[in-house]
C-alpha cells in the first residue's frame, strides 16, 4: 500500500508540473515571451506602473493581461506600443505581458507580478480604556503579523482602543498619535464605502471614531502602506464588564503608497 500511495503520489506531482505552465493569455504564437515584467516604484493609489523589456524583434506592441485572482480567466485590459503601461485598477490582481504583430503574439506569458495583499488570518483583540491597566489596548499593523502593545507607554502603535462616549458603539479606534494615550504613529481611517471593499473613498478619513462589528476599515499608516481591517466583533471584557474590545484581522498592502485590496468584504 505503500508504495502504490507513493505511486499515486509521484504521479500527482508529474501532472501538477505538466500543468504548470498551460495557463495561457489570450491568443498565442511564435513570437518571443516578454521578459522582466515588474511593478514599478511610482505606482500609487490605485495606479499600477508596470515596466517589460522590448523582445528583440521588430512588434505592433504589447498586450497586457489582468485577473483578479489567481485561478481566473485572464483579461485583455490594453495594448501598447512602448514598455510601460499604467494601469488604474478597482481591486488588487495579477498582471501578465504578450508581445504581439497582427495577430500572431508570443509563444507564452510573461513572468507574471501581482498586488495582492498579505492576508493577515490571525485574529487580536484590543481593550478600550476602561479595561485593567495591563490590558493591551494598541496595536501595531505589520506586513507578516501584528503586535498587540500598550497603547499608554508604547511609542510605535499605529492605533489603539478607546471610549469616546459614542452612542452607537461602546469603543472604537484612535489615531496612535491622538490623545489621550497617544505617542504612537499618526494613523488615518475611513470605512468602506457602499460595497466597495477593495480601495478605500478618496475623502472622509478620521482619525478616531467609533466601529461596529462587521465593520471593513481602511487604514493609511505612517511609513505610506496601507491596510484593510475586517472588524469581527465587539466583546465584553472578561475581566471587566464596563469595558469593551475590538476583535480583528487585517490585510496589508506591500507595496507602498498602493491602496488595492480584494474584493472580499469579510
Amino acid at each position: 500500500m505503500k508504495k502504490l500511495g507513493l505511486l499515486v503520489l509521484v504521479v500527482g506531482i508529474v501532472l501538477m508540473a505538466g500543468c504548470a505552465g498551460d495557463d495561457p493569455a489570450g491568443p498565442s504564437g511564435t513570437l518571443e515571451d516578454v521578459t522582466g515584467l515588474a511593478i514599478g516604484s511610482a505606482s500609487a493609489g490605485r495606479d499600477v506602473v508596470l515596466t517589460w523589456n522590448a523582445v528583440s524583434v521588430t512588434v505592433d506592441g504589447y498586450a497586457v493581461f489582468f485577473r483578479a485572482t489567481e485561478t481566473a480567466d485572464w483579461t485583455e485590459i490594453q495594448q501598447v506600443t512602448g514598455t510601460t503601461y499604467t494601469h488604474t485598477a478597482d481591486n488588487s490582481g495579477y498582471y501578465t505581458v504578450k508581445a504581439y504583430e497582427g495577430t500572431n503574439y508570443s509563444t507564452n506569458n510573461s513572468n507574471i507580478v501581482n498586488t495582492m495583499p498579505n492576508q493577515i488570518m490571525a485574529t487580536y483583540t484590543i481593550w478600550d480604556n476602561h479595561a485593567p491597566t495591563d490590558s493591551t489596548s494598541g496595536f501595531v499593523f505589520g506586513a507578516t503579523a501584528g503586535q498587540r502593545v500598550l497603547a499608554a507607554s508604547s511609542t510605535n502603535h499605529d492605533i489603539y482602543c478607546y471610549d469616546g462616549n459614542w452612542t452607537q458603539s461602546p469603543c472604537g479606534f484612535y489615531s496612535g498619535d491622538k490623545a489621550p494615550f497617544g505617542g504612537g504613529h499618526e494613523t488615518f481611517m475611513k470605512l468602506a464605502e457602499g460595497s466597495i471593499y477593495s480601495y478605500p473613498p478618496s475623502s472622509g478619513w478620521w482619525d478616531s471614531n467609533y466601529v461596529l462589528a462587521g465593520d471593513v476599515i481602511f487604514a493609511e499608516l505612517y511609513n505610506g502602506y496601507y491596510v484593510k481591517i475586517y472588524v469581527q466583533a465587539i466583546p465584553q471584557c472578561p475581566a471587566q464588564p464596563l469595558s469593551y474590545g475590538v476583535t480583528f484581522y487585517f490585510d496589508y498592502q506591500p507595496i507602498q503608497g498602493l491602496y488595492l485590496f480584494t474584493t472580499e468584504s469579510s
